[in-house]
């Protein structure tokens, strides 16, 4: 039997169980939609092409599955490049279908045409340009086994439905491969060592095996931000994590340490500060499964390109520790008060805190980018895969169509969005989406009326010269939420929403949740720019930095 080309690209994606994709549709993949239409696949219209792949990001991140984004040539491609950008840069698996002008049209200026692969090579993992409609099953099966985001450029006339081929073999049969095993011994003659973790961990078998490798050696260890939720968070030797916004008692802890064993980490520059002089006294152990990871930022001599699940079942040997965590200890209590409590105005800190102790850590949390995500992950004890965030790039509005995905992938799960005002009108044209597709999710804005992440930079290094950085053009959330038939709720008072907050996570509906927060309070501790790890403002210097800030204006 054969069948045209367009519906050999919908039955390979079936034939990878496929459930969604996500897309908004144009003149170049017009062939595909109507494959789409006559097949028993799920298409997801945005309203805009990056929320599409942000939402496809969402979705893999918090399942095991892949994302997968179907747009049209020139605007339609271009659109999707933050999203693929910040994809990227967290590792997580989403395919682009895209579609191009025909082939002789192609390199004559054509009306949409780009040269997609050279806008977005060094933000891919993969490219793979159609030329051939005999391929195209190979092509797509093929990129599923790639791990980040893969494109697929599709020629228009190559998915008509006058190219009919053979369904012999609509995808890949995959074979299982044997691993070589690994001879690996550590015996480590040091006094002060450390784990750090990052987001190459993330996986669920992983999860275990670190769980019971870290009970086994009785070693400390920290993480990255995108290592957060790839752990056991009550686990007795964790400490927290490290970098620009980390723990004043975590980056001092690996400031001193003498043995450093990185686990899925690339040490980028907001984990390492000043790369000069990141952990002068230890040695760094490298675990990781891709090279262009290791020594990225900072030099490695001791690495080993293997899985961590490998590494995760080897016994280590070490010296004795006792007075590692004598150590440890004192700073974690020196350290241990982080904000003022305030009991009648709204703290983003206690606001957070409230969440958890409600939820009792069942949300799957997605954040935007700036002051609501770092305190969303001091303040939030995260469990497996329950972070969903832009750590590498920083992606404001990554976090409402992220939302979105991680909805579509946990029907069953409750889901939250932490946001600010900045970031979330960068993408609140997805409230149609959800209206549509009745995505039911709880939205917090933590509304200080500015640019939270800029305003405190400002305050710290330019002398309180606030240069576009404070919004004075709001919308009425409240109004905006209720045209399209949302429900939305404005608070002023911590315990106003304490009370709310306890009573609206029983029910399945969406809700905007707008809480306008102190507008001078700023994240701390912060690191001291181009310093050690351990040179930064934490509690105890905040006053020396905080400024008389006017109240926001009701």
């Amino acid at each position: 039997m054969k069948i045209s080309s367009s519906k050999i690209i919908i039955k390979s994606l079936i034939s990878e169980k496929i459930e969604f994709v996500f897309g908004y549709p144009g003149g170049a993949v017009l062939h595909i939609y109507d494959a789409i239409f006559l097949s028993n696949i799920k298409h997801i219209l945005v309203r805009h092409e990056q929320a599409a792949v942000h939402i496809a990001d969402g979705y893999s991140r918090s399942s095991n599955k892949k994302g997968v984004v179907i747009v049209t040539s020139g605007p339609g491609y271009t659109n999707c490049i933050t999203g693929i950008a910040t994809s990227n840069f967290d590792n997580s698996s989403i395919i682009i279908l895209c579609g191009q002008v025909i082939k002789k049209l192609i390199a004559q200026n054509s009306f949409q045409e780009l040269d997609n692969l050279s806008i977005s090579n060094s933000i891919i993992k993969n490219f793979y340009s159609i030329n051939c409609y005999y391929n195209i099953q190979y092509i797509i099966s093929n990129s599923f086994n790639i791990k980040g985001p893969t494109v697929i450029d599709f020629p228009k006339d190559l998915t008509s439905s006058n190219n009919l081929l053979r369904n012999k073999y609509p995808f890949l049969i995959k074979k299982n491969t044997r691993n070589n095993k690994l001879k690996l011994k550590l015996k480590l003659k040091f006094y002060r060592p450390i784990i750090l973790i990052g987001g190459g961990i993330c996986s669920k078998k992983n999860y275990f095996l670190f769980d019971k490798f870290i009970n086994n050696i009785n070693i400390p260890f920290i993480s990255s931000l995108m290592g957060i939720g790839n752990f056991n968070y009550r686990s007795l030797y964790y400490l927290g994590w490290l970098g620009m916004h980390g723990g004043a008692d975590t980056n001092t802890v690996i400031n001193f340490s003498d043995l450093i064993i990185c686990l899925g980490t690339r040490l980028d520059d907001r984990i390492t500060n000043n790369n000069n002089l990141f952990c002068p006294y230890a040695k760094i152990i490298h675990i990781d499964i891709n090279l262009n990871s290791i020594s990225k930022n900072i030099y490695c001599e001791n690495f080993f390109i293997i899985d961590i699940k490998k590494f995760l079942k080897k016994k280590i040997c070490y010296k004795n520790v006792k007075f590692w965590w004598k150590f440890i200890i004192f700073l974690n209590k020196f350290f241990y008060k982080r904000y003022k409590n305030d009991f009648f105005f709204c703290k983003p800190q206690e606001i957070i805190e409230f969440i958890f102790i409600i939820s009792k850590g069942k949300f799957i949390i997605s954040t935007d980018v700036g002051q609501h995500q770092m305190f969303a992950a001091k303040f939030y004890n995260f469990n497996f895969k329950s972070f969903i965030t832009s750590g590498g790039l920083g992606t404001m509005g990554f976090g409402f169509p992220s939302s979105i995905g991680t909805k579509f992938a946990n029907k069953n799960k409750k889901i939250l969005l932490i946001t600010g005002e900045g970031s979330f009108q960068m993408m609140m044209q997805e409230l149609s989406t959800c209206k549509q597709y009745k995505i039911n999710i709880i939205i917090i804005n933590l509304n200080n009326q500015s640019l939270g992440m800029v305003k405190q930079w400002q305050e710290m290094n330019y002398k309180n010269r606030y240069s576009n950085s404070y919004i004075s053009s709001l919308p009425n959330f409240k109004k905006l939420i209720n045209s399209y038939n949302f429900y939305a709720f404005n608070f002023y008072n911590i315990k106003h929403f304490y009370f709310f907050f306890k009573k609206i996570i029983c029910f399945d509906l969406f809700c905007f949740i707008n809480i306008y927060i102190i507008q001078k309070e700023n994240v701390f501790p912060i690191q001291i720019y181009n310093k050690s790890m351990c040179e930064c403002i934490n509690f105890f210097s905040i006053k020396k930095y905080e400024k008389k800030i006017f109240f926001y204006n009701f």
